[in-house]
């Protein structure tokens, strides 16, 4: 009898165990929101046709007196700025704003590859900014558009728009 009841709640534990590991470790995917609220017709009007698709509330005036006062307008943002994952998981990224955006791996976060936006906010752009070519055609996203992560190796993960610096968020994979 002993011996079957210490075989039941060592099966018990066992159990318990696996459960309390595979919840640990966390889920395999997560979804991060780019946004942004692009007024069309100012962005357009000063960079061109097609550069902003969506009928957002923030001008382009708005969107540049943001980025000299130095405190980036909050429309642009990676939504979660942090997340958890389990390594090996991936993490999905939706463009729900009106601009192309680019969701690229940094070693660490500072500027972004586009000059003007890099003086107005007094940053220095990223290393990775020397492959920008290759990096915007690998790492955008179109609006309306998403893009997957491969598998993320444990640790910590920084992601950032190359053009848009202040879109970030950190994965970290455990």
């Amino acid at each position: 009898m002993r011996r079957r009841l210490a075989s039941s709640f060592a099966t018990s534990l066992v159990l318990v165990l696996a459960f309390a590991s595979s919840a640990y470790a966390g889920p395999t995917h997560r979804n991060v929101q780019i946004l942004d609220d692009c007024d069309a017709a100012t962005f357009n009007a000063v960079l061109g046709p097609g550069a902003c698709v969506k009928d957002g509330d923030v001008t382009f005036e708005q969107f540049v007196n943001s980025l000299i006062s130095g405190k980036p307008h909050a429309a642009w943002r990676f939504s979660p700025a942090h997340l958890k994952l389990a390594a090996g998981g991936t993490v999905t990224a939706t463009n729900r704003g009106g601009e192309f955006h680019t969701f690229t791996e940094v070693a660490q976060f500072g500027g972004g590859c586009v000059e003007e936006i890099n003086e107005l906010m007094g940053l220095e752009p990223v290393p990775e900014c020397a492959n920008a070519g290759e990096l915007f055609g690998t790492t955008g996203v179109v609006p309306g558009g998403s893009l997957t992560t491969g598998p993320l190796a444990a640790g910590a993960h920084r992601f950032q728009c190359l053009i848009h610096p202040s879109q970030r968020t950190t994965v970290t994979a455990s």
